[in-house]
């Protein structure tokens, strides 16, 4: 059984830990760890029944009644164990490493247990010990002077200041600079590079130290440590005029030395290294992604006063679009006008503003989300930038988000177009533009309509490529409801009945299938869209993954592979590769079904489209339509929304009913005035409706005459001389004298009110 741990809560540890790795367990494992516990149990329980438990006692008796299989005692001694007064992060840490193989039982309850997300919370509270033990000051310091001890004891403290990583430079740094640490200089240069890849985000960010012997220290350690993100903070200190000659070419020896351990030359500028860093960030590239077991990241920044690099925490869900930023803001220094660093700073901005779980379309300044320190209190919205920045560099952030299949940096960027685009900004011939038109087909539904609302906002006049698209687009907005639409796919029967009875209500469409290819088949044909995929993992689940991701209609989609407790091969690779693919035991219920649903959505950047939503795009759409039918110089052609507004004559907002005639009744139509005259003459429809639906009527026939029924006619004359409510019956009688009937219709209408 390969483990990993998985995000089963926002801000779940993923993917194993550092002290177990990835190494394949075979299942028995489980088995075998009962009577370790079970004796360790057995020997701290003695004597409890006096007192209440320990958090010794508790994170045993957690152990052992999971090894059981007791989920229910698990749990409980779990959430005791969470709320323990005495819980210290650090003690848990030094718990775990004296339990054998616990956080390889904890990785197990992760992903095949019914109590994942309380052995989530045990596991992410046994690594906020193990960052506390990295990060003591004390300890650190401490293990710098042991540098000067004996062979062994230096040996020692080098492998204990590589334990604390990033945390560590800081303070090597400053023994550097401290006149009292003179003697131990030689060893602290050697033991920088010791540190690794941690050690590089300080460090570069430490070039900026005044000490020119220092900072070529510094300079030395990168070229030892050999990692290529180095190279464009190297690169800037060797152009930089204003440096001593010393650390310049201390700075081209190192960008030599990592190249050739590389086995590669970097031909770009600065400028273009950093936003090439840049986009390691922003894809979360797997060389400078932060640690995904752990829920935040550090982004370092130079004290100047102090002389010290100090570290900014931030959530670890925007830690890649953070340094994103910051890299692009570095390239736009050294080039003020570089148009990649600017679309780049965009997206990494709208990325960063949907994980803190913000409205990327809102430019609302009060809206309160996430926390990122390293915004000032009065930054504004995505949205102010992206409309500030104009059209072109919307459009290419747009272009990357198509490309990325990423709803939420794809609203956010249609949003500024919406702010700032004209119709010749918004559609043209160049490649940028082309991005509107290819977002008309994006898997999510709420980038498609925000799309057509766009253009529709423009009224081109003039034809462009996916024109076609903007209607069709806008009317199936227009039969939103929200609903979610799930697709269901195993080959088991009795479980397919039984995942399909578990997720399906009243506000739910689901599809089953026993096979991938007949499930999808049918969701095209049945489905306005597709919210998810519950996928079993019989057969070849990477292939069926794949094959899903091809089809560009449903490439976003959420996908939550169901997992028998014994078929573990070849999962953690596909939830490696996929954020928007996540895993739960088989026989889950429910809740942690549709929980790892939605964790899935939110990793992808999927906009949720509630009912409240779909009724408020719905309307958008219908004005919208409304706006295309009144202009006659625009390229969109209107009729195909027809069968869905006169379906949407039908829904229960009146104010959408209201627009769908308003739009109809500038459709040069016989079917679409009839369909208005249908519902005007229904008494059964209020009286509220009935009028704005009899104005509908009199306007279609104002511009297109009497395309009636002789039946409908006939119940129109009906209405204006015997309707009972006399608003009503004034109304019919505008509709029936515009469709200027012949005189003898005229005459009856005139003799019905004859007095005798």
């Amino acid at each position: 059984m390969k483990l990993s741990a998985i995000n089963c809560c926002p801000e779940a540890p993923a993917h194993g830990a550092r002290r177990v790795g990835r190494a394949a367990i075979p299942a028995v494992v489980a088995l075998m760890l009962v009577s370790n516990i079970t004796a360790t149990a057995q020997r701290q329980g003695a004597g409890r029944e006096a007192e209440a438990p320990s958090v010794d006692a508790l994170f045993a008796d957690f152990l052992h009644y999971s090894v059981l299989g007791r989920f229910a005692l698990a749990e409980t001694n779990a959430l005791q164990l969470l709320e323990h007064p005495d819980l210290d992060p650090v003690a848990l840490l030094h718990l775990s490493e004296k339990h054998a193989r616990s956080m390889d039982t904890l990785l197990i309850l992760i992903r095949n247990s019914s109590i994942s997300d309380s052995a989530s919370r045990v596991l992410a509270k046994i690594y906020e010990g193990e960052q506390l033990q990295r990060k003591d000051a004390d300890r650190i310091r401490a293990n710098i002077e042991k540098l000067g001890g004996a062979p062994q004891m230096a040996y020692n403290a080098t492998q204990r200041l590589a334990d604390s990583g990033e945390y560590a430079v800081p303070w090597m740094i400053h023994a550097l600079r401290d006149p009292a640490m003179k003697a131990l200089v030689p060893r602290v240069i050697r033991a920088i590079p010791k540190i690794g890849k941690p050690a590089v985000n300080p460090l570069v960010e430490a070039l900026a130290v005044q000490d020119d012997s220092i900072r070529q220290t510094l300079v030395f350690a990168l070229g030892e440590l050999g990692y290529a993100q180095a190279i464009p903070y190297l690169q800037e200190l060797s152009f930089d005029e204003s440096m001593p000659p010393g650390s310049r070419a201390a700075a081209a020896l190192a960008i030599e030395r990592i190249e050739d351990r590389g086995g590669y030359r970097l031909r770009a500028s600065a400028a273009d290294g950093f936003v090439i860093l840049a986009e390691q960030f922003y894809e979360s590239h797997g060389s400078v992604r932060a640690d995904p077991r752990l829920a935040e990241a550090n982004a370092w920044y130079w004290n100047a006063t102090n002389q010290f690099v100090d570290a900014v925490s931030v959530p670890r869900k925007i830690f890649g679009p953070v340094m994103a930023m910051r890299c692009c803001e570095r390239a736009l220094v050294l080039e003020p006008v570089h148009d990649g660093a600017i679309a780049l700073w965009l997206a990494a901005n709208i990325r960063r503003e949907s994980a803190l779980g913000m409205d990327v379309e809102s430019d609302d300044a009060s809206e309160v989300g996430g926390t990122d320190p390293t915004r000032p209190p009065a930054f504004p919205r995505a949205r102010y930038f992206t409309s500030t920045a104009g059209a072109q560099y919307a459009h290419m952030a747009l272009r990357r988000a198509v490309k990325d299949r990423d709803a939420a940096v794809a609203l956010g960027a249609i949003a500024g177009l919406r702010d700032v685009a004209g119709a010749a900004s918004l559609i043209g011939s160049g490649d940028d533009q082309q991005a509107i038109a290819e977002a008309l087909k994006f898997p999510d539904p709420v980038v498609r309509i925000r799309a057509a609302l766009a253009i529709a906002d423009a009224l081109p006049r003039s034809g462009f490529r996916g024109s076609d698209l903007v209607v069709p687009v806008l009317a199936g907005a227009l039969l939103q409801t929200g609903r979610r639409n799930l697709l269901v796919i195993s080959p088991d029967q009795d479980q397919l009945n039984a995942l399909l009875s578990d997720v399906r209500d009243a506000d739910t469409n689901v599809i089953g299938a026993s096979r991938l290819a007949t499930g999808l088949e049918r969701a095209a044909r049945e489905l306005e869209s597709l919210d998810g995929v519950f996928l079993s993992t019989a057969g070849d689940p990477a292939r069926s993954v794949a094959s899903i991701r091809e089809r560009y209609e449903i490439a976003s989609t959420p996908i939550v592979l169901l997992v028998p407790a014994d078929q573990q091969a070849g999962v953690d690779e596909i939830l490696d590769a996929d954020p928007g693919v996540a895993a739960i035991d088989a026989s889950a219920g429910r809740d942690l079904l549709l929980e790892r649903l939605v964790q899935a959505s939110a990793r992808l950047g999927r906009s949720p489209l509630t009912p409240d939503r779909a009724q408020s795009l719905a309307l958008e759409s219908a004005h919208a339509l409304l706006r295309i039918t009144a202009v006659k110089q625009t390229s969109i052609d209107p009729r195909a929304a027809e069968p869905a507004l006169v379906t949407t004559l039908g829904a229960s907002d009146d104010a959408l009913r209201v627009a769908a005639v308003d739009v109809l009744a500038r459709l040069s139509s016989a079917s679409a005035q009839r369909a208005i005259a249908g519902v005007a003459l229904d008494p059964d429809q209020p009286q509220a409706f009935r009028i704005p639906a009899l104005r509908g009527l009199a306007g279609s026939a104002k511009r297109f005459g009497n395309q009636l029924e002789s039946a409908q006619v006939d119940a129109l004359m009906d209405a204006a001389m015997n309707e009972p409510d006399l608003s009503l019956r004034t109304t019919a009688s505008h509709a029936l004298g515009a469709l200027n009937l012949a005189a003898t219709k005229a005459r009856e209408t005139i003799l019905r009110y004859q007095r005798r």
